[in-house]
C-alpha cells in the first residue's frame, strides 16, 4: 500500500512539474498595463470598453471575481443570472474607473516586486505615476495559476481589495433589495445611469 500512494505521489509531482505558466505572474501584469497606458488618456465609454475587453479581460478570471464579490449567493444563481451579473458588475467597474483611465495619457509603469501567496497564487506589487508629478499609486494584483496561464482574480487600488470592497456593497444590497435580482437590477440600474 505503501509503495502504491509514493507511486501516486510521484506521478502527481511530476504532472505538477509540467505544468509551468506560459508566462510569468509579473509579466502578465506588465504587458497588461503597458497595453493600456499604450493607448494614452480615454474618455468615452465605448473606447474604454473596448480596450478593457481588449488588454483587459484576457487576463482577468472575471467570473471568479464577480462569485466572489458577489459571494455566497452566488452558488445559488442560475446561469442566466450569472451572466448579467458578470455584465453588470463589468459595466461598473469600466464606469468606476473610466475617470483613471481618462488621465492615463503619459502615466508610468513601475513592478516593484512579485511573492507566491502559494502554489497557486501569486501577488504582484506596482505603481502608477500619473502625470503632474503627483504621489505614485500603488496598483497591486493577485493571481491564480489555472492551467499554464495566471489570471487576475483581485486587485487592489493604494491598499484596497476591490473584490472584498464589493462583496461589502453586493451584499448590503442584496440585503435590502431581496438577493440576486435585485443585485442585479441595482448593477443594470447604475450602468445605464448618465
Amino acid at each position: 500500500m505503501n509503495r502504491l500512494l509514493c507511486l501516486l505521489l510521484a506521478a502527481f509531482l511530476s504532472v505538477a512539474a509540467l505544468a509551468k505558466p506560459a508566462q510569468s505572474a509579473d509579466a502578465v501584469v506588465t504587458t497588461m498595463t503597458e497595453q493600456v497606458l499604450a493607448q494614452g488618456a480615454l474618455t468615452d465609454a465605448v473606447s474604454i470598453k473596448a480596450l478593457v475587453e481588449s488588454a483587459v479581460m484576457p487576463h482577468v478570471d472575471f467570473r471568479a471575481m464577480t462569485a466572489r464579490a458577489v459571494g455566497p449567493r452566488w452558488r445559488t444563481a442560475n446561469e442566466d443570472q450569472r451572466a448579467r451579473l458578470m455584465a453588470g458588475f463589468e459595466a461598473l467597474l469600466i464606469r468606476t474607473y473610466a475617470g483613471a483611465l481618462s488621465e492615463a495619457g503619459g502615466a508610468r509603469f513601475r513592478l516593484k516586486r512579485s511573492a507566491a501567496v502559494d502554489a497557486s497564487t501569486t501577488e504582484v506589487w506596482s505603481d502608477v505615476t500619473v502625470r503632474g508629478g503627483r504621489e505614485p499609486i500603488a496598483l497591486n494584483y493577485r493571481l491564480a495559476l489555472q492551467d499554464d496561464r495566471w489570471k487576475i482574480v483581485d486587485v487592489s487600488v493604494l491598499g484596497v481589495w476591490m473584490v472584498a470592497t464589493y462583496q461589502t456593497q453586493f451584499a448590503r444590497v442584496m440585503e435590502r433589495s431581496g438577493g440576486i435580482d435585485g443585485l442585479i437590477q441595482e448593477l443594470e440600474a447604475r450602468s445605464k445611469a448618465p
